[in-house]
């Protein structure tokens, strides 16, 4: 039974996995709650899940959470004014909470700005990208870099869904999984559900992902 903690579990992403999740007989779930009161916004689901508080931005309070945790998915949207940094200080947070005697996989639900364009530019730096969420664009940037160019002693994925991020979106039951890649302009014209998405990452889960891929939805061709 793999001991499964969800982060911003009540978030509209951290919902679709619970959701998802809740289907996997081998997944004991665990969701992150930022108060007690959060507990009536996690999805009805038909299975046993166990709730824990947790204050992201206190180290303590997150080795208490995760010392039994085989997987964390990482799915908080920061809002606001962020800083650049912050995804990375939340990131590194997470790494100091681990169990060194525990092999802890870390799953986080990327973002589009941290997609590689070509001139060497990323999404949030196209002139297209949303200015409301420019901080958080850039802050999955600089995840993104961070997390590529380190050295961790547990396994990681980082996974980047498309700029078209539906919430309303069917549950297909099918995605496609692009590898990292220096261009990615390919990718802006995506989409796919929240529902899928988090199909995928109960797949980066069960299989062991490793690395930074891009989830889209499956397309059809007519012959």
């Amino acid at each position: 039974m793999k001991r499964v903690l969800v982060l911003g579990a009540t978030g509209r992403t951290g919902s679709f996995v619970i959701k998802e999740l809740s289907k996997y007989k081998s997944i004991q779930l665990i969701a992150g709650l930022r108060s007690q009161k959060d507990k009536e916004r996690l999805p009805k689901i038909n299975a046993a899940i166990e709730t824990v508080v947790i204050d992201i931005a206190d180290v303590c309070s997150l080795r208490k959470a995760l010392t039994d945790s085989d997987i964390v998915v990482q799915a908080i949207r920061l809002r606001g004014d962020i800083s650049e940094n912050a995804l990375i200080q939340l990131d590194q947070r997470i790494h100091q909470a681990f169990n060194p005697s525990r092999k802890t996989h870390l799953v986080t639900v990327g973002g589009a700005g941290a997609l590689k364009l070509e001139a060497n530019q990323r999404f949030w730096e196209n002139e297209y990208f949303p200015r409301q969420t420019l901080p958080r664009g850039i802050a999955h940037a600089r995840l993104r870099d961070y997390l590529e160019k380190s050295f961790f002693n547990h396994t990681w994925t980082y996974l980047i869904p498309p700029p078209v991020y539906v919430a309303e979106g069917a549950r297909t039951g099918s995605y496609n999984r692009y590898s990292s890649a220096q261009k990615e302009d390919f990718f802006l014209s995506k989409s796919i559900s929240y529902a899928d998405f988090a199909l995928a990452i109960g797949n980066a889960i069960m299989e062991e992902w490793q690395g930074v891929y891009l989830i889209a939805e499956k397309e059809c061709y007519f012959i």
